[in-house]
């Protein structure tokens, strides 16, 4: 069964209820896809802000490393909580209702940190800031993957996957023009969080009414999707040791500190632009081919890296392709997700992928540190491959599985 033909049968078969007066491609549903995608541009935005932001002033404050480290996974940890919780906050309140309170969550917490500059009271903060920062972060990639269509949902995911990285690479660019010491960053950093409802304001009728329907668990999602899961772990796992190491691989290699870091920033670069390309690719090709496509080109390039330090434009090439690739891994679960589900089983399958993601960023980076304390800088290029080729093995391995479930689920 193809990629193209499986909305049909697991949404038959799961028993699906979302109410819409337009239809997903109708006026109501192309003004909440733009509504979602602006919204998360400005969450992106504040994210990119509040960390580094976050980090310097609780290392002022005399923190070590470690705790700076800790306050920053906490963030992490509140979307482990929050997120198998939306498909029943969505059906109890609604989703504007709920993506509101996210946002007030999120801009109360900021600014109560900047009026109480405390280390131990920011512990909580941040993980009040990471509750409401989670549930905008599921609720608006199951509102996206509900109002596209099987012909443009790759295209929409890499849309959305190139804004949100947009906007999480200018938060910094913010930080480092405004400086960490006053009240302006974070009133800038609440104020974008609130410029985040605004658009949710144009859709409340148009926002789906989802009622509570029974049999899908985690487990269930896990069988019909486990490619799916993989793929978003992976991207975590990759996403988050790259954030960390990349950096740190350049300067054990003997880069300066400065090109280690333009490394990054270069990966970013592909992160952000290739997204659209590769997603309108998957329409077409069909995404489990292009995850797998992207799978074989993460693991080729990384292994090119080490061979490439000394030639500029081909170590940036390499990175650029590397950058997007790997991100692409988050965009197409995301576009398989939205083929493979609908209304509030859409919202339990897109929870368990945003915890398999946070799971893969919570292991990623001591992993990968791990690998390169052990066996040295190339560490980094082994772990890296190997996860590359991990999703090779699973998207391959696991189509025939999901498409033997979905043809027993049409039966």
């Amino acid at each position: 069964m193809s990629d193209e033909n499986t909305t049909e049968t697991v949404a038959g078969s799961a028993h699906l209820e979302v109410e819409l007066a337009s239809g997903p491609t109708g006026p109501s549903g192309r003004r909440l896809v733009f509504a979602m995608l602006a919204s998360i541009t400005a969450v992106g935005i504040t994210l990119g802000i509040t960390g580094p932001l976050f980090s310097v002033l609780l290392d002022r404050m005399g923190l070590s490393t470690a705790l700076v480290g800790l306050n920053t996974s906490l963030g992490v940890g509140a979307t482990l909580i929050t997120a198998p919780l939306v498909p029943f906050l969505l059906v109890r309140f609604g989703v504007v209702p709920v993506m509101m309170i996210g946002i007030l969550l999120s801009a109360g917490g900021i600014l109560a940190a900047a009026f109480y500059q405390h280390a131990g009271l920011w512990f909580l903060l941040r993980f009040v800031i990471g509750i409401g920062m989670s549930l905008h972060w599921v609720i608006s990639e199951t509102c996206i993957n509900s109002f596209s269509s099987d012909h443009n949902r790759g295209f929409v995911a890499g849309v959305y996957s190139a804004l949100f990285g947009l906007g999480f690479a200018i938060g910094p660019m913010i930080v480092r023009w405004l400086g960490v010491d006053g009240l302006l960053p974070f009133a800038v950093s609440a104020g974008l969080v609130l410029i985040a409802a605004i658009p949710l304001l144009y859709i409340r009728g148009a926002a789906p009414a989802m009622e509570h329907e029974q049999g899908q668990t985690t487990m269930s999602v896990l069988r019909l999707a486990p490619v799916v899961m993989l793929a978003a772990f992976i991207s975590g796992f990759v996403d988050n040791a790259a954030l960390a190491l990349l950096p740190l691989y350049g300067i054990r290699f003997g880069l300066a500190e400065g090109a280690s870091v333009e490394l990054l920033a270069i990966a970013t670069l592909g992160a952000v632009i290739l997204q659209l390309p590769i997603g309108w690719l998957s329409d077409r090709i069909g995404r489990s081919t292009t995850i797998i496509i992207c799978a074989v080109g993460g693991s080729v390039t990384v292994l090119l890296l080490p061979y490439v330090l000394d030639l500029t434009l081909m170590l940036w090439a390499v990175l650029f392709l590397w950058g997007g690739t790997t991100v692409a891994f988050y965009t197409l679960a995301l576009a398989l997700l939205g083929e493979s589900f609908r209304g509030t089983t859409l919202a339990k399958a897109n929870s368990t992928l945003v915890i398999a993601y946070c799971l893969g960023s919570i292991v990623g980076p001591p992993a990968t540190g791990g690998a390169m304390d052990w066996v040295g800088p190339n560490g980094f290029i082994i772990v890296m491959a190997a996860a590359s080729v991990l999703l090779i093995v699973g998207a391959i391995v696991w189509r025939p599985i999901r498409d033997a479930s979905w043809r027993r689920a049409d039966d």
